[in-house]
Protein backbone atom coordinates (compact mmCIF):
# COMPACT_ATOMS: atom_id res chain seq x y z
CA UNK A 1 0.00 0.00 0.00
CA UNK A 2 1.41 3.34 -1.09
CA UNK A 3 -0.08 6.39 0.58
CA UNK A 4 -1.92 6.94 3.85
CA UNK A 5 -5.33 6.16 5.28
CA UNK A 6 -7.13 7.61 8.28
CA UNK A 7 -6.53 6.12 11.71
CA UNK A 8 -10.04 4.69 11.72
CA UNK A 9 -9.50 2.89 8.40
CA UNK A 10 -6.09 1.67 9.51
CA UNK A 11 -7.63 0.11 12.64
CA UNK A 12 -10.25 -1.63 10.49
CA UNK A 13 -7.57 -2.89 8.10
CA UNK A 14 -5.57 -4.19 11.05
CA UNK A 15 -8.60 -6.04 12.38
CA UNK A 16 -9.41 -7.53 8.95
CA UNK A 17 -5.88 -8.92 8.57
CA UNK A 18 -5.20 -10.21 12.10
CA UNK A 19 -6.05 -13.13 14.34
CA UNK A 20 -5.73 -13.94 18.02
CA UNK A 21 -2.97 -16.43 18.81
CA UNK A 22 -4.23 -19.71 20.28
CA UNK A 23 -2.25 -19.24 23.48
CA UNK A 24 -3.15 -15.57 23.89
CA UNK A 25 -4.63 -16.06 27.36
CA UNK A 26 -1.31 -17.37 28.67
CA UNK A 27 0.64 -14.65 26.86
CA UNK A 28 -1.56 -11.93 28.33
CA UNK A 29 -1.18 -13.43 31.80
CA UNK A 30 2.61 -13.51 31.39
CA UNK A 31 2.91 -9.87 30.35
CA UNK A 32 0.14 -8.67 32.63
CA UNK A 33 -0.16 -4.89 32.71
CA UNK A 34 3.52 -4.38 31.92
CA UNK A 35 2.85 -4.26 28.17
CA UNK A 36 4.48 -6.38 25.49
CA UNK A 37 2.78 -8.48 22.83
CA UNK A 38 -1.01 -8.48 23.08
CA UNK A 39 -1.37 -11.95 21.53
CA UNK A 40 -2.64 -10.63 18.19
CA UNK A 41 -0.86 -11.89 15.04
CA UNK A 42 -0.91 -9.14 12.43
CA UNK A 43 -0.49 -9.90 8.74
CA UNK A 44 -0.53 -6.24 7.68
CA UNK A 45 3.08 -5.19 8.21
CA UNK A 46 4.81 -2.11 6.82
CA UNK A 47 1.78 -1.53 4.59
CA UNK A 48 2.15 -4.96 3.01
CA UNK A 49 -0.15 -7.97 3.31
CA UNK A 50 -0.51 -11.45 1.71
CA UNK A 51 -2.18 -11.50 -1.71
CA UNK A 52 -5.02 -13.71 -0.49
CA UNK A 53 -6.24 -10.90 1.77
CA UNK A 54 -6.64 -8.43 -1.10
CA UNK A 55 -10.42 -8.90 -1.18
CA UNK A 56 -10.70 -8.26 2.58
CA UNK A 57 -8.59 -5.09 2.27
CA UNK A 58 -10.67 -3.82 -0.65
CA UNK A 59 -13.86 -4.45 1.33
CA UNK A 60 -12.61 -2.22 4.15
CA UNK A 61 -11.55 0.55 1.75
CA UNK A 62 -14.84 0.38 -0.17
CA UNK A 63 -16.89 0.41 3.02
CA UNK A 64 -15.15 3.63 4.06
CA UNK A 65 -15.42 5.20 0.57
CA UNK A 66 -11.63 5.45 0.43
CA UNK A 67 -10.24 6.39 -2.98
CA UNK A 68 -7.58 4.02 -4.25
CA UNK A 69 -6.07 2.67 -7.44
CA UNK A 70 -5.11 -0.98 -7.86
CA UNK A 71 -1.97 -1.58 -9.92
CA UNK A 72 -1.14 -5.14 -10.97
CA UNK A 73 2.62 -5.28 -11.58
CA UNK A 74 2.90 -9.05 -11.99
CA UNK A 75 4.28 -10.56 -15.16
CA UNK A 76 1.81 -11.70 -17.80
CA UNK A 77 1.02 -15.40 -17.72
CA UNK A 78 1.62 -17.52 -20.82
CA UNK A 79 -1.35 -19.84 -21.08
CA UNK A 80 -1.43 -22.85 -23.38
CA UNK A 81 -4.54 -23.98 -25.23
CA UNK A 82 -6.97 -25.46 -22.68
CA UNK A 83 -6.72 -29.25 -22.67
CA UNK A 84 -9.75 -31.39 -23.50
CA UNK A 85 -10.53 -34.38 -21.27
CA UNK A 86 -10.08 -37.62 -23.19
CA UNK A 87 -13.54 -38.95 -24.04
CA UNK A 88 -12.31 -42.50 -23.42
CA UNK A 89 -11.05 -41.75 -19.91
CA UNK A 90 -12.77 -43.07 -16.81
CA UNK A 91 -13.62 -39.52 -15.71
CA UNK A 92 -17.02 -38.07 -16.48
CA UNK A 93 -17.37 -34.80 -14.53
CA UNK A 94 -20.32 -34.73 -12.16
CA UNK A 95 -22.50 -31.60 -12.10
CA UNK A 96 -21.00 -30.32 -8.84
CA UNK A 97 -17.46 -30.87 -10.15
CA UNK A 98 -18.33 -28.76 -13.18
CA UNK A 99 -19.78 -26.11 -10.83
CA UNK A 100 -16.58 -26.07 -8.74
CA UNK A 101 -14.49 -25.79 -11.92
CA UNK A 102 -16.61 -22.91 -13.24
CA UNK A 103 -16.28 -21.10 -9.91
CA UNK A 104 -12.50 -21.50 -10.12
CA UNK A 105 -12.47 -20.01 -13.63
CA UNK A 106 -14.72 -17.11 -12.61
CA UNK A 107 -12.70 -16.20 -9.50
CA UNK A 108 -9.15 -16.97 -10.60
CA UNK A 109 -8.17 -17.97 -7.04
CA UNK A 110 -9.89 -19.20 -3.91
CA UNK A 111 -10.60 -21.98 -1.42
CA UNK A 112 -12.68 -24.90 -2.72
CA UNK A 113 -14.35 -27.18 -0.22
CA UNK A 114 -15.51 -30.57 -1.49
CA UNK A 115 -16.41 -33.31 0.99
CA UNK A 116 -14.10 -36.31 1.18
CA UNK A 117 -15.04 -38.76 -1.56
CA UNK A 118 -16.40 -35.99 -3.77
CA UNK A 119 -13.57 -36.16 -6.29
CA UNK A 120 -11.30 -33.20 -5.52
CA UNK A 121 -8.60 -34.71 -7.72
CA UNK A 122 -10.88 -34.53 -10.73
CA UNK A 123 -11.55 -30.83 -10.19
CA UNK A 124 -7.84 -30.15 -9.66
CA UNK A 125 -7.15 -31.93 -12.96
CA UNK A 126 -9.77 -29.83 -14.76
CA UNK A 127 -8.26 -26.59 -13.44
CA UNK A 128 -4.71 -27.62 -14.36
CA UNK A 129 -5.84 -28.61 -17.84
CA UNK A 130 -7.77 -25.39 -18.35
CA UNK A 131 -4.92 -23.02 -17.49
CA UNK A 132 -2.30 -25.29 -19.12
CA UNK A 133 0.58 -23.25 -17.76
CA UNK A 134 3.53 -23.67 -15.40
CA UNK A 135 1.88 -25.44 -12.47
CA UNK A 136 2.78 -26.81 -9.05
CA UNK A 137 0.25 -28.99 -7.21
CA UNK A 138 1.35 -29.47 -3.60
CA UNK A 139 0.37 -32.64 -1.72
CA UNK A 140 1.12 -33.80 1.83
CA UNK A 141 2.04 -37.45 1.30
CA UNK A 142 3.63 -39.69 -1.31
CA UNK A 143 0.47 -41.75 -1.88
CA UNK A 144 -1.24 -38.62 -3.18
CA UNK A 145 1.84 -37.85 -5.26
CA UNK A 146 1.37 -40.89 -7.48
CA UNK A 147 -2.42 -40.94 -7.24
CA UNK A 148 -2.67 -37.36 -8.52
CA UNK A 149 -0.19 -37.96 -11.35
CA UNK A 150 -2.02 -41.05 -12.64
CA UNK A 151 -5.39 -39.28 -12.54
CA UNK A 152 -4.27 -36.21 -14.48
CA UNK A 153 -2.46 -38.30 -17.08
CA UNK A 154 -5.53 -40.51 -17.49
CA UNK A 155 -7.64 -37.43 -18.28
CA UNK A 156 -5.07 -35.97 -20.65
CA UNK A 157 -3.16 -38.87 -22.30
CA UNK A 158 -1.04 -36.44 -24.32
CA UNK A 159 0.29 -34.92 -21.09
CA UNK A 160 3.26 -36.10 -19.05
CA UNK A 161 3.02 -34.88 -15.47
CA UNK A 162 6.19 -34.20 -13.47
CA UNK A 163 6.88 -35.48 -9.96
CA UNK A 164 9.02 -33.99 -7.20
CA UNK A 165 9.09 -36.17 -4.11
CA UNK A 166 9.90 -39.64 -2.79
CA UNK A 167 13.41 -39.35 -4.21
CA UNK A 168 12.20 -38.35 -7.70
CA UNK A 169 12.87 -34.98 -9.35
CA UNK A 170 11.28 -35.04 -12.81
CA UNK A 171 10.05 -31.53 -13.58
CA UNK A 172 7.59 -30.85 -16.41
CA UNK A 173 5.12 -28.02 -17.08
CA UNK A 174 2.55 -29.44 -14.65
CA UNK A 175 4.07 -30.98 -11.51
CA UNK A 176 2.89 -32.84 -8.43
CA UNK A 177 5.15 -31.93 -5.51
CA UNK A 178 5.28 -33.00 -1.87
CA UNK A 179 5.49 -30.10 0.55
CA UNK A 180 8.44 -31.87 2.20
CA UNK A 181 10.54 -31.97 -0.99
CA UNK A 182 9.81 -28.37 -1.88
CA UNK A 183 10.78 -27.19 1.61
CA UNK A 184 14.03 -29.19 1.62
CA UNK A 185 15.08 -27.51 -1.63
CA UNK A 186 15.10 -24.21 0.28
CA UNK A 187 16.79 -25.86 3.29
CA UNK A 188 13.60 -25.40 5.29
CA UNK A 189 12.51 -27.88 7.92
CA UNK A 190 8.93 -29.03 7.51
CA UNK A 191 6.72 -28.06 10.45
CA UNK A 192 3.45 -29.82 9.67
CA UNK A 193 3.53 -31.53 13.04
CA UNK A 194 -0.12 -32.57 13.03
CA UNK A 195 0.41 -35.05 10.22
CA UNK A 196 2.23 -38.37 10.13
CA UNK A 197 4.02 -37.42 6.91
CA UNK A 198 5.08 -40.08 4.47
CA UNK A 199 8.59 -41.42 4.68
CA UNK A 200 10.43 -39.99 1.68
CA UNK A 201 13.77 -40.78 0.09
CA UNK A 202 16.34 -38.03 0.57
CA UNK A 203 18.12 -37.93 -2.74
CA UNK A 204 18.10 -34.24 -3.66
CA UNK A 205 21.35 -33.02 -5.20
CA UNK A 206 22.40 -29.38 -5.26
CA UNK A 207 21.47 -29.31 -8.94
CA UNK A 208 17.98 -30.64 -8.23
CA UNK A 209 17.48 -28.14 -5.43
CA UNK A 210 18.15 -25.34 -7.89
CA UNK A 211 15.63 -26.79 -10.35
CA UNK A 212 13.00 -27.11 -7.63
CA UNK A 213 13.50 -23.52 -6.48
CA UNK A 214 13.11 -22.33 -10.06
CA UNK A 215 9.95 -24.41 -10.44
CA UNK A 216 8.40 -23.01 -7.23
CA UNK A 217 9.18 -19.41 -8.12
CA UNK A 218 8.19 -19.75 -11.76
CA UNK A 219 4.81 -21.48 -11.35
CA UNK A 220 1.85 -19.43 -12.59
CA UNK A 221 -0.67 -21.83 -11.04
CA UNK A 222 -0.35 -22.76 -7.34
CA UNK A 223 -2.62 -25.54 -6.05
CA UNK A 224 -2.57 -26.96 -2.53
CA UNK A 225 -4.43 -30.13 -1.64
CA UNK A 226 -5.49 -30.52 2.02
CA UNK A 227 -5.37 -26.77 2.54
CA UNK A 228 -5.91 -26.95 6.31
CA UNK A 229 -2.11 -27.18 6.35
CA UNK A 230 -1.79 -23.78 4.65
CA UNK A 231 -1.34 -22.17 8.07
CA UNK A 232 1.88 -24.11 8.69
CA UNK A 233 5.08 -22.08 8.45
CA UNK A 234 6.39 -24.36 5.69
CA UNK A 235 3.41 -23.75 3.40
CA UNK A 236 3.37 -20.04 4.25
CA UNK A 237 7.02 -19.90 3.16
CA UNK A 238 6.32 -21.72 -0.13
CA UNK A 239 3.40 -19.34 -0.71
CA UNK A 240 5.72 -16.34 -0.35
CA UNK A 241 8.30 -17.90 -2.66
CA UNK A 242 5.66 -18.50 -5.33
CA UNK A 243 6.16 -15.01 -6.74
CA UNK A 244 4.78 -15.83 -10.22
CA UNK A 245 1.58 -17.52 -9.07
CA UNK A 246 -1.28 -15.43 -10.43
CA UNK A 247 -3.77 -18.22 -9.70
CA UNK A 248 -3.89 -19.93 -6.29
CA UNK A 249 -6.42 -22.61 -5.42
CA UNK A 250 -6.64 -24.42 -2.10
CA UNK A 251 -8.65 -27.64 -1.78
CA UNK A 252 -9.92 -29.53 1.22
CA UNK A 253 -12.88 -31.41 2.64
CA UNK A 254 -12.43 -29.36 5.81
CA UNK A 255 -10.67 -26.03 5.14
CA UNK A 256 -10.74 -24.81 8.70
CA UNK A 257 -8.65 -25.19 11.83
CA UNK A 258 -9.31 -25.24 15.55
CA UNK A 259 -6.56 -22.81 16.51
CA UNK A 260 -8.23 -19.60 15.31
CA UNK A 261 -5.76 -18.93 12.51
CA UNK A 262 -8.01 -19.69 9.54
CA UNK A 263 -7.05 -16.31 8.10
CA UNK A 264 -3.66 -17.82 7.23
CA UNK A 265 -5.45 -20.16 4.81
CA UNK A 266 -7.26 -17.20 3.26
CA UNK A 267 -3.93 -15.33 3.08
CA UNK A 268 -2.64 -17.95 0.62
CA UNK A 269 -5.65 -18.55 -1.61
CA UNK A 270 -8.30 -15.96 -0.86
CA UNK A 271 -11.95 -16.45 0.09
CA UNK A 272 -13.92 -19.67 -0.03
CA UNK A 273 -15.51 -19.84 -3.50
CA UNK A 274 -17.18 -23.27 -3.39
CA UNK A 275 -18.66 -25.33 -0.56
CA UNK A 276 -20.03 -28.86 -0.92
CA UNK A 277 -20.96 -30.95 2.13
CA UNK A 278 -21.00 -34.73 2.42
CA UNK A 279 -24.76 -34.78 3.09
CA UNK A 280 -25.46 -33.31 -0.35
CA UNK A 281 -23.35 -36.05 -1.97
CA UNK A 282 -25.12 -38.71 0.10
CA UNK A 283 -28.57 -37.45 -0.92
CA UNK A 284 -27.50 -37.39 -4.56
CA UNK A 285 -26.20 -40.95 -4.36
CA UNK A 286 -22.48 -40.23 -4.77
CA UNK A 287 -21.52 -41.30 -1.22
CA UNK A 288 -23.01 -43.83 1.21
CA UNK A 289 -24.53 -42.88 4.54
CA UNK A 290 -22.38 -43.57 7.62
CA UNK A 291 -23.88 -45.08 10.75
CA UNK A 292 -21.80 -43.74 13.63
CA UNK A 293 -21.91 -45.77 16.84
CA UNK A 294 -20.55 -44.12 19.99
CA UNK A 295 -19.48 -46.69 22.60
CA UNK A 296 -19.27 -45.38 26.15
CA UNK A 297 -15.96 -46.25 27.84
CA UNK A 298 -16.08 -46.93 31.61
CA UNK A 299 -14.50 -44.46 34.03
CA UNK A 300 -11.05 -45.14 35.46
CA UNK A 301 -10.49 -43.75 38.94
CA UNK A 302 -7.40 -41.80 40.02
CA UNK A 303 -6.23 -40.84 36.54
CA UNK A 304 -3.19 -38.53 36.24
CA UNK A 305 -3.89 -34.82 35.78
CA UNK A 306 -1.47 -34.31 32.86
CA UNK A 307 -3.05 -34.73 29.39
CA UNK A 308 -0.27 -36.88 27.98
CA UNK A 309 -0.46 -39.26 30.92
CA UNK A 310 -4.25 -39.35 30.80
CA UNK A 311 -4.09 -40.28 27.13
CA UNK A 312 -1.51 -42.99 27.74
CA UNK A 313 -3.45 -44.51 30.63
CA UNK A 314 -7.01 -44.18 29.34
CA UNK A 315 -6.46 -44.70 25.58
CA UNK A 316 -3.21 -46.51 24.80
CA UNK A 317 -2.90 -48.84 27.80
CA UNK A 318 -6.57 -49.20 28.74
CA UNK A 319 -7.15 -52.97 28.43
CA UNK A 320 -10.93 -52.68 28.70
CA UNK A 321 -11.13 -50.00 25.98
CA UNK A 322 -8.75 -51.93 23.71
CA UNK A 323 -10.85 -55.05 24.19
CA UNK A 324 -13.90 -53.03 23.09
CA UNK A 325 -11.97 -52.17 19.93
CA UNK A 326 -11.00 -55.82 19.40
CA UNK A 327 -14.58 -57.07 19.81
CA UNK A 328 -15.97 -54.37 17.48
CA UNK A 329 -13.38 -55.22 14.82
CA UNK A 330 -14.04 -58.97 14.96
CA UNK A 331 -17.80 -58.43 14.85
CA UNK A 332 -17.46 -56.27 11.75
CA UNK A 333 -15.11 -58.74 10.04
CA UNK A 334 -17.51 -61.60 10.80
CA UNK A 335 -20.23 -59.55 9.09
CA UNK A 336 -18.06 -59.43 5.98
CA UNK A 337 -16.76 -55.87 6.42
CA UNK A 338 -13.32 -54.63 5.49
CA UNK A 339 -12.14 -52.62 8.49
CA UNK A 340 -9.81 -49.66 9.04
CA UNK A 341 -8.66 -48.83 12.58
CA UNK A 342 -7.19 -45.33 12.95
CA UNK A 343 -4.85 -44.54 15.84
CA UNK A 344 -3.12 -41.35 16.90
CA UNK A 345 -0.06 -42.87 18.55
CA UNK A 346 2.11 -45.55 16.97
CA UNK A 347 2.42 -47.32 20.33
CA UNK A 348 -1.36 -47.70 20.41
CA UNK A 349 -1.39 -49.20 16.92
CA UNK A 350 1.26 -51.72 17.90
CA UNK A 351 -0.73 -52.63 21.00
CA UNK A 352 -3.89 -53.25 18.96
CA UNK A 353 -2.00 -55.26 16.36
CA UNK A 354 -0.70 -57.50 19.13
CA UNK A 355 -4.18 -58.31 20.46
CA UNK A 356 -5.77 -58.77 17.01
CA UNK A 357 -3.16 -60.65 14.99
CA UNK A 358 -4.22 -64.11 16.25
CA UNK A 359 -7.89 -63.56 15.35
CA UNK A 360 -7.71 -61.94 11.90
CA UNK A 361 -5.39 -60.96 9.06
CA UNK A 362 -3.95 -57.57 10.00
CA UNK A 363 -2.05 -54.98 7.98
CA UNK A 364 -0.21 -52.25 9.87
CA UNK A 365 0.91 -48.86 8.54
CA UNK A 366 2.63 -45.82 9.99
CA UNK A 367 4.89 -43.04 8.75
CA UNK A 368 8.00 -45.24 8.93
CA UNK A 369 6.77 -47.64 6.27
CA UNK A 370 8.12 -47.12 2.76
CA UNK A 371 5.85 -46.11 -0.10
CA UNK A 372 6.13 -49.62 -1.56
CA UNK A 373 5.12 -51.22 1.74
CA UNK A 374 2.17 -48.89 2.18
CA UNK A 375 0.86 -49.26 -1.35
CA UNK A 376 1.32 -53.02 -1.02
CA UNK A 377 -0.78 -53.14 2.14
CA UNK A 378 -3.52 -51.07 0.50
CA UNK A 379 -3.53 -53.48 -2.46
CA UNK A 380 -3.72 -56.44 -0.06
CA UNK A 381 -6.88 -54.93 1.40
CA UNK A 382 -8.37 -54.43 -2.05
CA UNK A 383 -7.48 -58.01 -3.04
CA UNK A 384 -8.94 -59.47 0.15
CA UNK A 385 -5.62 -60.79 1.46
CA UNK A 386 -6.13 -58.99 4.77
CA UNK A 387 -9.27 -58.24 6.79
CA UNK A 388 -8.18 -55.15 8.63
CA UNK A 389 -5.70 -52.26 8.44
CA UNK A 390 -4.40 -50.46 11.51
CA UNK A 391 -3.02 -47.07 10.50
CA UNK A 392 -1.72 -43.87 12.03
CA UNK A 393 -2.44 -40.32 10.82
CA UNK A 394 -1.22 -41.11 7.30
CA UNK A 395 -4.74 -42.38 6.56
CA UNK A 396 -6.53 -39.27 7.86
CA UNK A 397 -6.63 -37.73 4.41
CA UNK A 398 -6.10 -38.53 0.77
CA UNK A 399 -5.95 -42.33 0.72
CA UNK A 400 -8.74 -43.73 -1.46
CA UNK A 401 -9.94 -47.28 -0.71
CA UNK A 402 -13.61 -47.67 -1.71
CA UNK A 403 -13.43 -51.30 -0.58
CA UNK A 404 -13.44 -50.19 3.07
CA UNK A 405 -16.81 -50.77 4.77
CA UNK A 406 -16.08 -49.92 8.39
CA UNK A 407 -13.97 -47.55 10.46
CA UNK A 408 -12.97 -47.76 14.11
CA UNK A 409 -11.64 -44.50 15.57
CA UNK A 410 -9.36 -45.93 18.21
CA UNK A 411 -7.63 -42.65 19.02
CA UNK A 412 -9.17 -39.57 20.53
CA UNK A 413 -8.87 -35.97 19.34
CA UNK A 414 -10.91 -32.82 18.91
CA UNK A 415 -9.84 -31.63 15.44
CA UNK A 416 -13.03 -30.72 13.57
CA UNK A 417 -11.32 -31.10 10.22
CA UNK A 418 -9.87 -34.51 10.96
CA UNK A 419 -13.20 -35.77 12.33
CA UNK A 420 -14.93 -35.39 8.96
CA UNK A 421 -11.90 -36.51 6.95
CA UNK A 422 -11.69 -39.73 8.90
CA UNK A 423 -15.35 -40.48 8.22
CA UNK A 424 -14.58 -39.82 4.57
CA UNK A 425 -12.28 -42.84 4.48
CA UNK A 426 -15.24 -45.26 4.45
CA UNK A 427 -18.18 -43.47 2.78
CA UNK A 428 -16.87 -43.72 -0.77
CA UNK A 429 -19.33 -45.63 -2.91
CA UNK A 430 -18.73 -48.87 -4.80
CA UNK A 431 -21.01 -51.46 -6.37
CA UNK A 432 -23.06 -53.20 -3.71
CA UNK A 433 -22.01 -50.85 -0.90
CA UNK A 434 -25.09 -49.24 0.64
CA UNK A 435 -23.78 -47.94 3.98
CA UNK A 436 -20.67 -47.56 6.10
CA UNK A 437 -20.21 -48.37 9.78
CA UNK A 438 -18.17 -46.09 12.04
CA UNK A 439 -17.29 -46.93 15.65
CA UNK A 440 -16.26 -44.01 17.86
CA UNK A 441 -15.88 -43.75 21.63
CA UNK A 442 -17.40 -41.58 24.31
CA UNK A 443 -14.36 -41.33 26.57
CA UNK A 444 -15.31 -40.54 30.14
CA UNK A 445 -12.09 -38.95 31.33
CA UNK A 446 -10.60 -35.51 31.89
CA UNK A 447 -9.82 -33.77 28.54
CA UNK A 448 -11.02 -36.75 26.50
CA UNK A 449 -14.74 -36.29 27.19
CA UNK A 450 -14.52 -32.78 25.72
CA UNK A 451 -12.86 -34.24 22.62
CA UNK A 452 -15.65 -36.81 22.23
CA UNK A 453 -18.28 -34.07 22.57
CA UNK A 454 -16.53 -31.99 19.88
CA UNK A 455 -16.54 -34.92 17.46
CA UNK A 456 -20.20 -35.55 18.18
CA UNK A 457 -21.06 -31.91 17.44
CA UNK A 458 -19.08 -32.07 14.16
CA UNK A 459 -20.93 -35.19 13.02
CA UNK A 460 -24.23 -33.44 13.74
CA UNK A 461 -23.38 -30.71 11.20
CA UNK A 462 -24.04 -33.36 8.53
CA UNK A 463 -27.80 -34.12 8.49
CA UNK A 464 -27.30 -37.40 6.62
CA UNK A 465 -24.99 -38.88 9.26
CA UNK A 466 -26.85 -41.37 11.44
CA UNK A 467 -25.60 -41.25 15.04
CA UNK A 468 -26.32 -43.73 17.83
CA UNK A 469 -24.93 -43.59 21.38
CA UNK A 470 -24.53 -46.89 23.24
CA UNK A 471 -24.38 -46.44 27.00
CA UNK A 472 -22.22 -48.76 29.07
CA UNK A 473 -23.81 -51.20 31.48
Amino acid sequence: MIGNVSRSVHIQLDQATSYLHQGHQFISKKFGSSGGWDGVVRLLKNKSFPIGLLTSVKEVLDRNSAEYQLNDCRQEVKYGTPLEIDENSFFKPRPYQVAAFESAKDNGSGVIKIATGGGKTGVISMIAGHYNTETVIYVIGVELLYQMKSTIEALYPQLEVGIVGDGVCDIKQINIVTVWSAAVAFNKKIDILDNDCSKEKKTQSAKNKGKIKEMVRGANLFILDECQYAAANTVQFLHRESVSARHRFLFSASPWRDSGDDILIEAVGGKKIFDLKASKLIRDGFLVRPEIHFLSVPIIKNLPRNYQQVYKTYIVENEERNDMIRKAALKLIKAGKKVLILVVRVSHGEQLKKILKDDCRVGYLDGQKTTKERLGTIQDMKDGSIDLIIASKIFDQGVDIPELDALILAGSGKSTGRALQRIGRVIRKRDGKERAVVVDFMDNARFLRDHSDVRMSVYKTEPEFKIKVHTSK
